[in-house]
């Protein structure tokens, strides 16, 4: 597994957003990428030091769309909140 494609796309909702402001960054990363893995693929992309590297799974979600008629399934994903050294930037969009 190359560094490359441990981290699959920046996720940029309201709630990642405001975790901007304390200098941490979400992403959805490879479900079996472990910890260490995601801290080296940040740090070779962004050149920048990863302090703290927490993850955690986003269960499948079900729902029914168009008046109920459909059932659609979203899959089970992984996301990675990573922290930053203070005073760091990153452009979050540079792996796309």
């Amino acid at each position: 597994m190359t560094y490359l494609s441990v981290i699959v796309k920046p996720v940029i909702t309201e709630k990642s957003t405001a975790h901007n402001a304390h200098n941490k960054h979400v992403f959805e990363v490879k479900r079996d990428a472990d910890k260490t893995t995601i801290k080296k693929a940040f740090e070779e992309i962004y050149k920048v030091k990863a302090t703290d590297v927490r993850t955690h799974i986003i269960p499948k979600k079900t729902r029914l769309v168009r008046r109920g008629r459909e059932l659609t399934k979203r899959p089970v994903t992984k996301r990675a909140i990573i922290t930053v050294e203070k005073g760091k930037t990153i452009d979050p969009n540079k792996i796309k």
